[in-house]
């Protein structure tokens, strides 16, 4: 099976590391410095996008150019809005929507820390051909060590990742806090706790059920797990580097405006962490 993954920042060297060396599998990384297929290579049979928000389009493109016919799109990113630019350059039913769980960086050196193999679950697409590839993908990623679940409808799971991320990452990049420094932090913590109840209020809203408590209880959870891991907006904001602040808080708040559920604190602190982030 010919599998690419485009973007290969932390959570792509993260997947491209469960899938090398897999028998069975011909893995193809790319990203803005390696070339896609050249004429007359074999086009791929999977796809994972494990670009940040904003190179959604680039990586939508890319998988229009290089994926099989009845091959398949895989999105693990943050975020709302990715699936639908996705779907528009490759085809909505070869596109599964899904969500990982690892924190990762890469090193000065290049090398990589994470927490631990990760954890992924994918939506099944449309397509049987692309459905068939995924469960594929699937497989291997087990294979190389992430535990991997395939759903009917992932939606519920990007909701609640997006709560967490929502929770988490502003705030960490507001007040310069690992992870688990957030639990106890007199300020961040009560921040975070609102910008959490705010997105289920919106997730429920457009009608993924979300409670409250769960989602205060999921960041709460994932900050101490996670420990002293650098959320990746911390990372960008101290690197001088875009943020993925639009497409998670602001997202929310915008879902918000449209489903009539209010996210005032979602939409400040997307303010604020484009106003540290902001070229001076």
């Amino acid at each position: 099976m010919r599998i690419a993954v485009l973007g290969m920042g932390a959570i792509g060297h993260v997947v491209a590391k469960a899938l090398d060396g897999r028998e069975g599998v011909d893995l193809v990384r790319v990203d803005r410095t390696r070339s896609p297929l050249r004429a007359g290579e074999p086009t791929v049979d999977a796809a994972v996008v494990c670009t940040k928000t904003f190179g959604t389009a680039w990586a939508a493109d890319i998988a229009s150019r290089i994926l099989a016919a009845e091959g398949v799109v895989a999105t693990v990113q943050n975020g709302l809005g990715n699936v639908e630019t996705l779907a528009t350059a490759a085809g909505e039913d070869r596109v599964s929507l899904g969500a990982i769980y690892v924190g990762a960086r890469l090193l000065p050196d290049g090398s990589l820390f994470a927490t631990g193999a990760g954890r992924v679950e994918l939506g099944r697409p449309r397509r049987p051909g692309s459905r068939e590839r995924l469960e594929a993908l699937a497989r291997h990623l087990a294979e190389g060590g992430m535990q991997v679940s395939v759903v009917d409808d992932a939606w519920p799971t990007v909701w609640r990742k997006l709560s967490v991320n929502a929770a988490m990452n502003p705030t960490t990049a507001i007040f310069g806090l690992l992870n688990s420094e957030l639990l106890a932090h007199p300020a961040a913590g009560p921040i975070s706790d609102e910008l959490a109840r705010e997105t289920a209020r919106v997730a429920t809203a457009a009608g993924v059920a979300l409670g409250e408590d769960e989602a205060v209880a999921a960041w709460r959870d994932v900050a101490g797990r996670l420990g002293a891991n650098r959320s990746s907006m911390l990372q960008d904001v101290e690197a001088g580097k875009p943020t993925e602040i639009d497409a998670i808080n602001g997202a929310v708040a915008r879902e918000g405006r449209r489903v009539g559920v209010g996210a005032p604190v979602n939409e400040a602190i997307a303010l604020l962490v484009e106003a540290i982030s902001s070229p001076r």
